[in-house]
């Protein structure tokens, strides 16, 4: 297997752990009786965020009425970040070494606040100069636009680039782009993928 030119990580269970359940949990909904009705207004929410269409501000005020007025905002805030923990576990070092071998890039459904943490707390992303994060393009995985824009900008043939992400429809939306993709399970079994292309 040919070693790729450009390893494309996603962010989510990847390089930072991420439990959407617990949103829901810290706002004591975590039953599926009490979460489902609310699910959808959230989601809508939640990817009009993630697409930048509004604000940080904008989007805890929308919650704030999708909610009821039930809880504080700032509940609703400490829920929201209660979904991002900590690295994950040998993913700062594989990324470091895969650096030094080929360009990396950063491909990510994300927000502003859930970004900002991330900067903060997750020591990889250090390591990426070239980011394509859906709030900034405006556009999400597994949209085929996603995987277009990022194609146009690295400005190389799709079978150079390796796409890894934990989301199984987000890795067919790449192959579909004529990418090589890896669903993520760990950083062993990455690593172990990435020496058979001579990567690492």
């Amino acid at each position: 297997m040919k070693k790729p030119a450009v390893v494309l990580f996603d962010l989510g269970n990847v390089l930072v752990q991420y439990s959407p359940q617990s949103f829901w949990e810290c706002l004591g909904l975590g039953a599926a009786e009490l979460r489902n009705p609310l699910l959808s207004a959230v989601s809508s929410a939640t990817a009009y965020f993630e697409m930048g269409q509004i604000s940080t501000d904008e989007y805890f005020d929308l919650l704030v009425r999708v909610f009821g007025g039930k809880f504080r905002r700032q509940k609703i805030v400490d829920a929201a970040a209660s979904v991002l923990t900590t690295p994950v576990d040998g993913m700062d070092r594989l990324v470091r070494r895969i650096a030094k071998r080929a360009e990396i890039a950063l491909v990510s459904n994300t927000n502003q606040f859930h970004y900002a943490y991330c900067v903060r707390e997750v020591p990889a992303m250090a390591q990426f100069s070239k980011q394509y994060l859906s709030f900034r393009m405006g556009v999400m995985k597994p949209s085929a636009e996603f995987y277009q824009h990022v194609l146009r900008d690295q400005r190389r043939r799709a079978s150079t680039m390796m796409f890894v992400d934990d989301v199984e429809e987000n890795v067919a939306g790449a192959r579909s782009a004529g990418m090589r993709g890896i669903i993520f399970t760990g950083a062993g079994e990455l690593e172990a993928n990435l020496r058979k292309t001579g990567l690492v």
